[in-house]
C-alpha cells in the first residue's frame, strides 16, 4: 500500500490494539464538539442559528403574538398633563426672596416641596369634592338639554392620590400635574382639578403666611406709635434749646423704627395683592393621550426580546443536541477519516433515492458516490483490501444504500462487484427487485444452494448481488460461522470487490462477528442521525476484534445548509430532476418498491 493512504486505513498485519488506526486513538484524545472541545468561531456561531433557524422564528413568533394579545387584552390608560409656572419674581426685584421665602420657603427645593404637598391625602380630598360638585352641577346641566361629560363613575380620593403624580422641567420654575386613567375626559378633568385646588390652597397658605406677618408688623407699628406719643409729651416739657440729648436720640431712633416698619408693612400690602398671581395654570388640561398599552413599541421591544431569546433556545437545542452536526463532529467522534460524503437528494420518490446511482447518475448524491469510489479504489492500491464490510452505528443511517450505489460505481470502471446483503435479520434488497431470486446466503451458507445459484447479475456483467434469502432463526450463528468465513474466502478470489451489508452495529453482534473476516469496514453515518456516544461505541467495539476501520462515509449530507458542506455540492444543483434522470434508467429497470412490503432504510 502506498505511503500517502496508509495512515488512513493501516496496514493489514498491524491489528492490535484500535485495529491500527492510530488516527482514531489521536482523534479520541481530543474528541469533543464546539461546546466542550475546541473553541467556539464565527463560523459555528453562524451555522447554530441556520441550523436553528426555526425554533428562532418560532420562539420569535410566539414572543410577539404572546405580546400582541398581552396589548390588544390590557384596557387602555390616558394620561392628562397640567403645566404650572410658579413666578417668584411677581413682587418686584427688592422684595423677592424674603416674599418668597414668607410664602414658600427655599427656592431650591420649592417644587419637591410641591410635590408631596400634592400626593398628600388632604389635597386628594379637596380634588375628590371638588370634582364631585362640578359633576352635581353638570348633571343639572344635563337635565336642561345640554351637552355635558359625566363620569360613569367617580374615582376615590385613595384611588386619585394613586395616579397623581408631579414632573419638574429640568432648571426651571416650570412643573407639571399628571394624572392617568382609563376614561381620557376622566383623566383630563381630574388633573385640571388638582391643578385649580393646588394653586388655589397655595395661595391661600401663602396669603395666610403673608397677612399674618403683615399683622404682627403692624402690631409693632402700632407699639411704636404709643411710644412715640410718650416721647413727644416727654419732649413738651423742655424747650427746644434745652431738650436732653438722650430724649432727642431716643425720640429720633422710635421715629426711623416706625418708618421702617411702616415700609415693610406697605411691602407686605403689596406683596399679598401681588401673590394672587404668584401661581398660574400656563397650559390646561386637555383629553388623555393614550400611553399604555403601546401595541406597537410592544412588539418591537417582542421582537428584539424574541430573537434574543430563540437564539438562546437555539443554542440551548444545539448544546442538548447529541447528534454530530459539522465535518468536525464526525472527524472526532469516530476518529477515522471521512472518505466519502453523500449528499442528501430530494428530487426522486423515495424508493428510487435508495438506488440514487441508478435513478439519477447525473445527481450529486451520484458524484458522491464516484468520490467514494475513488478513494476506496487508493485504499486498495496493494490488491489486499477486496472483502470490505459496509455498517452504521445504528438503523436508518443508508449502509444498504451505500454499499449498492458503490458497488454499481466500482463496477462503471470495470471491476468485478459482488454485493452480499449480511443483514439476515432485516433485509431490504429484495424489495427493490424485479425479479426476486428463489436463492441468497442463507441458502450458500446452510448448503442448500450454491454461489452461482445465489448471485445475479444487475444489467452489469461486473455487478452482481447476493440477498439475503430466507431469513433464518440463528443469524448471528450464521454469519460468525466458518461456513461464512469460507463464503468469504472464496469470493476474494472471484472478484475485485466484495461489498458485505451487515446489521447496525449497536444493534446486534453480528458485524462484530464479521469484522475480522473481512479486509476492512467502511462506516456509514447519517447526517442528523448519527450520535456523539454512539461514534464512540461503534468504533470502540470495532476495535475491540482488531477491525480495520477504512473511513467514514457521511449520509444525507444537507447540501444546501450551513453544516460545512454546502459548498461542495453547490454547484451541481444547475441540473434539475429531469436532466439527472433522462440518463439514468439503466439498472432501474430492475429495481422495484412493493406494496405494503417496504422494510426499513438500512
Amino acid at each position: 500500500m502506498s505511503t500517502r493512504w496508509s495512515f488512513l486505513a493501516g496496514g493489514r498485519g498491524n491489528r492490535q490494539g484500535s485495529g491500527g488506526c492510530g488516527w482514531t486513538e489521536r482523534a479520541w484524545e481530543r474528541r469533543g464538539t464546539w461546546y466542550n472541545g475546541r473553541e467556539m468561531e464565527l463560523r459555528d456561531y453562524l451555522n447554530v442559528i441556520a441550523r436553528r433557524k426555526w425554533i428562532i422564528i418560532g420562539v420569535t413568533l410566539l414572543v410577539v403574538a404572546a405580546a400582541l394579545i398581552f396589548s390588544l387584552l390590557q384596557k387602555p390608560l390616558y394620561e392628562s398633563r397640567v403645566t404650572i409656572l410658579a413666578d417668584i419674581n411677581r413682587a418686584g426685584e427688592s422684595t423677592t426672596q424674603a416674599l418668597y421665602s414668607l410664602a414658600f420657603g427655599d427656592p431650591n427645593t420649592f417644587i419637591q416641596t410641591q410635590a408631596e404637598i400634592i400626593k398628600t391625602r388632604t389635597m386628594a380630598r379637596a380634588v375628590y369634592d371638588r370634582l364631585e360638585y362640578q359633576y352635581e352641577e353638570a348633571e343639572y346641566d344635563r337635565r336642561e338639554g345640554k351637552e355635558v361629560y359625566i363620569p360613569a363613575s367617580l374615582p376615590s380620593p385613595e384611588e386619585i392620590l394613586e395616579n397623581v403624580k408631579v414632573d419638574r422641567t429640568q432648571n426651571t420654575n416650570v412643573f407639571q400635574i399628571i394624572f392617568t386613567d382609563h376614561d381620557p375626559l376622566l383623566s383630563r378633568d381630574v388633573a385640571q382639578a388638582y391643578a385649580e385646588e393646588y394653586i388655589k390652597d397655595r395661595q391661600l397658605s401663602a396669603i395666610k403666611q403673608i397677612s399674618e406677618a403683615r399683622q404682627e408688623v403692624w402690631n409693632r407699628i402700632t407699639e411704636l406709635e404709643t411710644q412715640i406719643q410718650d416721647i413727644a409729651q416727654r419732649v413738651k416739657q423742655y424747650t427746644k434749646d434745652t431738650i436732653p440729648p438722650e430724649l432727642e436720640a431716643e425720640a429720633s431712633q422710635a421715629v426711623n423704627l416706625w418708618a421702617t416698619l411702616y415700609e415693610k408693612y406697605m411691602s407686605l400690602h403689596i406683596a399679598e395683592a401681588l401673590e394672587q398671581r404668584g401661581l398660574e395654570i400656563i397650559e390646561p388640561a386637555e383629553a388623555g393621550e393614550r400611553v399604555s398599552p403601546r401595541t406597537t413599541r410592544n412588539a418591537i421591544l417582542a421582537l428584539f426580546l424574541g430573537l434574543i431569546l430563540g437564539v438562546g433556545v437555539a443554542f440551548l437545542v444545539d448544546y442538548l443536541d447529541v447528534s454530530l452536526k459539522t465535518r468536525e463532529d464526525f472527524e472526532q467522534y469516530y476518529g477515522i477519516p471521512i472518505i466519502g460524503e453523500i449528499a442528501k437528494f430530494k428530487g426522486l420518490p423515495e424508493e428510487e433515492r435508495e438506488v440514487i446511482y441508478f435513478t439519477a447518475p447525473d445527481s450529486t448524491a451520484a458524484e458522491g458516490f464516484r468520490n467514494l469510489r475513488t478513494n476506496v479504489q487508493f485504499l486498495n492500491l496493494e490488491g489486499d483490501t477486496r472483502l470490505i464490510m459496509v455498517t452504521s452505528a445504528s438503523p436508518g443511517e443508508g449502509k444498504t444504500s451505500v454499499a449498492v450505489n458503490l458497488g454499481a460505481a466500482l463496477s462503471e470502471m470495470g471491476k468485478k462487484v459482488l454485493v452480499v446483503e449480511a443483514d439476515l435479520r432485516r433485509p431490504v434488497l429484495d424489495d427493490y427487485m424485479l425479479e426476486k431470486p428463489s436463492k441468497g446466503l442463507t441458502e450458500v451458507l446452510s448448503g442448500t444452494a450454491g454461489v452461482e445459484e445465489a448471485v445475479i447479475s444487475v444489467g452489469n456483467p461486473d455487478f452482481h448481488l447476493m440477498i439475503c434469502g430466507v431469513k433464518p432463526p440463528n443469524p448471528a450463528e450464521m454469519v460468525s460461522s466458518q461456513a461464512m468465513r469460507d463464503l468469504l474466502e472464496r469470493l476474494r478470489g472471484e472478484y475485485d470487490y466484495v461489498l458485505v451489508d451487515s446489521p447496525p452495529v449497536l444493534s446486534v453482534s453480528d458485524s462484530v462477528a464479521m469484522a475480522p473476516m473481512v479486509d476492512g469496514v467502511i462506516l456509514v453515518a447519517s447526517h442528523g442521525i448519527a450520535e456523539r456516544e454512539a461514534a464512540r461505541r461503534t468504533v470502540e467495539l470495532l476495535s475491540k476484534v482488531n477491525a480495520r476501520l477504512l473511513g467514514l462515509v457521511i449520509n444525507n449530507v444537507e447540501a444546501a445548509g450551513r453544516y460545512g458542506y454546502g459548498y461542495y455540492y453547490a454547484p451541481y444543483y444547475r441540473y434539475s430532476y429531469h436532466q439527472e434522470a433522462d440518463s439514468g434508467r439503466g439498472f432501474s429497470s430492475l429495481f422495484r418498491k412493493h406494496k405494503g412490503k417496504r422494510g426499513p432504510r438500512r
